[in-house]
């Protein structure tokens, strides 16, 4: 009998420890719920521009493009298609004292007030204590498709554009949606983070 309440006295023992770890872990992913609300998220910019295989770095024009490449970006606008690869990156600012960690992150791109994509970041990340973080979105599109109504040249410009060469600023406005994972439930922010960015 005696081995028997010893058991017993031990598996609730045990099982005290386990329900004081999940509570204070729960307590403490809650207080990172609280310090996402104080961070605050602004747009750095856009980064590894690709369009049609072609490394379109900062400032680059359709001037600067070969012989063979822009026979390549010709045939594909007679084609109706540009398809673009590049990241918009966003910085993350966290004020408070702890960190605040993100399960995902659901996200709206546009462009000249033209839907880009909309989809969700799984990457899972945290930003230290009183410091700043980086997330670099992918994105893969066609802006030729996107811009269908405006002329060939006018596209093509716009795919420069975005790599900070000199033409009609470009309107990019991005919406977040931050998620915190508590007690493995995913919550959400109450609602969008919209930051807009005018590409001069």
């Amino acid at each position: 009998m005696k081995k028997i309440i010893r058991i017993i006295a031990i598996v609730m023992l045990t099982a005290s420890f386990t329900a004081c770890e999940e509570l204070a872990q729960i307590a403490n992913q809650a207080a990172q719920v609280m310090n996402l609300k104080n961070c605050t998220f602004d747009v750095n910019g856009i980064s590894n521009i690709n369009m049609l295989g072609i490394n379109v770095s900062n400032g680059m024009n359709k001037n600067n493009l070969t012989a063979a490449q822009l026979i390549n970006v010709t045939n594909s606008l007679l084609s109706k298609k540009l398809p673009v690869t590049f990241n918009v990156n966003i910085d993350v600012n966290n004020p408070n004292s702890i960190a605040a960690s993100l399960g995902k992150m659901d996200y709206i791109i546009s462009l000249n007030n033209k839907e880009v994509i909309s989809s969700c970041f799984t990457e899972g990340f945290s930003i230290n204590p009183n410091s700043q973080g980086k997330i670099a979105i992918p994105i893969s599109t066609d802006l030729f498709q996107l811009f269908s109504s405006e002329t060939a040249d006018a596209i093509l410009n716009l795919a420069f554009k975005l790599a900070g060469a000199k033409s009609d600023p470009v309107n990019l406005g991005v919406k977040v949606k931050p998620y915190i994972k508590v007690n493995n439930q995913s919550l959400a922010y109450p609602d969008y983070i919209t930051i807009n960015k005018v590409l001069n």
